[in-house]
């Protein structure tokens, strides 16, 4: 093998490891972008089970006030 195959191999090589590291600090920048977005997911889901409970709240409210008014049109009648 010559000179100038075994620096053309060690090119290649570092190219390689190069292109490694960078997709090993992607891949930890993903992770962590990927924690991120866990965390807020978890977070919504329990902000949208609050809101639907006091969604449900309401709507029951409004059914209470819906059947007294019921009740007085019939009582009036």
């Amino acid at each position: 093998m010559s000179i100038e195959s075994l620096g053309h191999l060690e090119s290649k090589l570092q190219n390689l490891i190069d292109k490694l590291e960078l997709t090993r600090m992607e891949l930890e920048e993903l992770r962590t972008t990927n924690g991120r977005l866990e965390q807020e997911n978890t977070e919504l889901k329990n902000e949208l089970g609050s809101w639907t409970e006091r969604v449900g709240a309401l709507l029951g409210k409004l059914d209470k006030v819906s059947d007294d008014a019921e009740q007085v049109d019939y009582e009036t009648a």
